[in-house]
């Protein structure tokens, strides 16, 4: 084990997981939920995050793009919003832990699947992002989770064998997606303790 990679939101940071929890946490009324969940309009601001992910649009197409596909029901100003209310606090002791893998010269490293807006507010507010030594995020890698490319992509970047990493995310297709690569990935449960999750894995890891 040389390197240590965590995904971000629901590993390192509390992310929101629904448009109405973040709704809520921005002061934004929720309106019609379900024309606003149709499968149409799903797939288009599914489309449009994909794109944003990617890197492929700027923030302010993105909340235009957004705004557009919940049909009307809200402004992009709103979208900015709640979508700048999505990312909360980090987990609990999850800086102590990556501090303490730099202190022991293992390299600790990020994989998310984020966007400018939020990367941005994180650089600024997570103690626990501004110790990971290597960040590595999809919107400049040009490639999201689980897609091949990006784990790949974070081999080279890491300068890393499969063999060489360990990888923690909160979503089973991206642990099967790094597995698949050839990583040691496990699962964290966004709603544990996260902290100590990593501790217990890293320290069946070292046996």
């Amino acid at each position: 084990m040389r390197v240590v990679v965590f995904d971000l939101g629901g590993v390192v940071v509390r992310v929101c997981r629904a448009w109405e929890e973040a709704c809520l946490r921005a002061g934004v009324e929720v309106r019609e939920p379900e024309r606003f969940a149709s499968f149409e309009l799903r797939e288009q601001r599914s489309s449009l995050s994909d794109a944003y992910q990617s890197g492929e649009i700027e923030c302010s197409a993105y909340f235009a793009g957004v705004a557009s596909a919940t049909d009307g029901l809200y402004t992009p100003e709103e979208v900015e919003r709640v979508h700048r209310a999505w990312v909360g606090e980090d987990y609990p002791g999850i800086e102590a832990v990556i501090a303490s893998l730099n202190d022991e010269g293992v390299v600790t490293a990020c994989l998310s699947n984020t966007n400018r807006a939020h990367w941005d507010d994180l650089k600024g507010a997570s103690p626990a992002c501004a110790a990971i030594a290597v960040p590595l995020v999809s919107h400049e890698l040009h490639a999201v989770k689980p897609d091949d490319r990006i784990y790949r992509l974070a081999e080279e970047a890491l300068g890393a064998s499969p063999a060489d990493l360990v990888f923690f995310d909160d979503l089973e297709p991206n642990v099967l997606g790094a597995r698949r690569m050839g990583w040691t990935s496990e699962r964290i449960d966004h709603e544990g303790d996260t902290a100590s999750q990593v501790r217990r894995h890293l320290r069946s890891l070292i046996g």
